[in-house]
């Protein structure tokens, strides 16, 4: 499981869905760096927890062709740049329901 969630959240739900002996990587940094758990999912699952702020070139293609190969695309929303400081603060306030992209023809 790869998470991208960019606040404090609690983990526990997500890595009970885990598969025994699975991975739950989490990318980028939560806002103030805080994640939490119940230990004992990771134990009783086995789940493996891993990190990483952000992947490298090959690693973020590999993504996007596992992405496009199964058919997984993301759920955005196209905003206009005059937007964006509405948009901030929608994911600040945990208001945001999906990625927001910015139309560069706003710009």
């Amino acid at each position: 499981m790869i998470s991208t969630v960019p606040y404090a959240y609690d983990m526990s739900n997500y890595i009970s869905c885990v598969k025994p002996y699975g991975y739950f990587t989490q990318v980028g940094q939560p806002v103030n760096g805080e994640l939490t758990i119940n230990n004992f999912n990771m134990i009783f699952n086995r789940v493996n927890f891993n990190g990483s702020l952000i992947g490298g070139i090959p690693e973020t293609q590999e993504v996007m062709d596992y992405c496009a190969k199964n058919k997984i695309y993301p759920q955005i929303q196209i905003i206009k740049a005059e937007e964006i400081n509405d948009a901030w603060q929608q994911v600040m306030d945990k208001k945001a329901r999906y990625r927001f992209v910015i139309d560069t023809a706003t710009i």
